[in-house]
């Protein structure tokens, strides 16, 4: 087997899902990372402008709740912020998931050869798609973790590979959420087991670009006391800004782990289910007789 190659149509066991998403970015990072910024790059730009400017206005305002008009302009700037936040951030994680399955498409159809055209064509194809599939999963799950914690959890490890059918599959969107529950049927706690440790991952990666902003806030906590007890938003200055930015940055850029953990958890219930590869496998051998 080549060992530059990444067959995402077979069974893994959880050890082997980390293996292999952490593989195929060692040997993808370059071509798969390009594609990410000049496709979801502006979105993600827009995310953290969004976040910069929502912190801005929630934090950086707080003086201005004096009247009732300062009160009326506050609550508008957070409304717009958040608003902006959102939108952006659907278009963002819309434009990652098309940009990674799309790219991993290619990638098993063509045996490791990727054409960034048809990459670009299926992303643009996908889009609104994959905007609408987002709010929806983002919904039901939110509504699951409001109501209760655990239905939250279960309908998010359900609809994590809602993207991957959508886009491998061609499916609408409404029948790939249907389709996951009947992927994920009998497989859900081996599922959940391999999320968890993938999201563990990620906020533990993530936690590192996070401890600058941390260090700063304690200093700034430390040496300015005074100042800041007179007026807290005085900690709120550009350096916090700037380096909360970052982080966000790395985070959302991070999240590339769980798109391609997805995919390969995709693969492997499909395989269980289908034993798709494996007929795929033995065509082939057929044909090479």
């Amino acid at each position: 087997m080549n060992d530059n190659y990444v067959n995402f149509k077979k069974q893994r066991e959880l050890g082997a899902i980390l293996t292999d998403t952490f593989k195929f970015i060692r040997l993808e990072c370059k071509p798969l990372g390009g594609m990410i910024l000049k496709y979801a790059g502006p979105a993600l730009l827009i995310v953290i402008f969004a976040y910069i400017y929502y912190m801005q206005t929630t934090l950086g305002n707080l003086g201005l709740l004096n009247t009732a008009m300062d009160f009326g302009a506050y609550t508008a700037g957070i409304f717009i912020a958040l608003l902006l936040l959102m939108v952006s951030g659907l278009a963002f994680y819309a434009l990652l998931y098309g940009t990674i399955i799309h790219y991993v498409k290619i990638y098993i159809a063509n045996n490791g050869v990727v054409d960034k055209k048809e990459v670009s064509q299926g992303i643009k194809k996908d889009f609104w798609r994959l905007f609408g599939l987002t709010f929806l999963v983002g919904i039901m799950a939110g509504i699951g973790l409001v109501l209760c914690i655990i239905p939250g959890i279960y309908l998010g490890t359900v609809l994590a590979s809602t993207y991957a059918i959508l886009v491998i599959e061609r499916r609408g969107i409404s029948d790939s959420i249907s389709y996951s529950f009947d992927l994920i049927r009998g497989e859900w706690w081996i599922t959940f087991a391999t999320y968890l440790v993938i999201f563990l991952l990620f906020y533990l990666i993530t936690f590192v670009f996070n401890i600058p902003q941390y260090i700063y806030f304690f200093v700034q906590t430390f040496v300015r006391s005074q100042e800041i007890s007179a007026d807290p938003t005085a900690m709120f200055d550009w350096i916090y800004f700037a380096l909360n930015g970052i982080a966000l940055l790395a985070q959302y850029l991070l999240h590339s782990l769980i798109v391609i953990a997805t995919i390969l958890v995709y693969y492997n219930l499909n395989e269980k289910k289908h034993l798709t590869g494996t007929m795929e496998t033995i065509d082939n051998l057929g044909k090479q007789q």
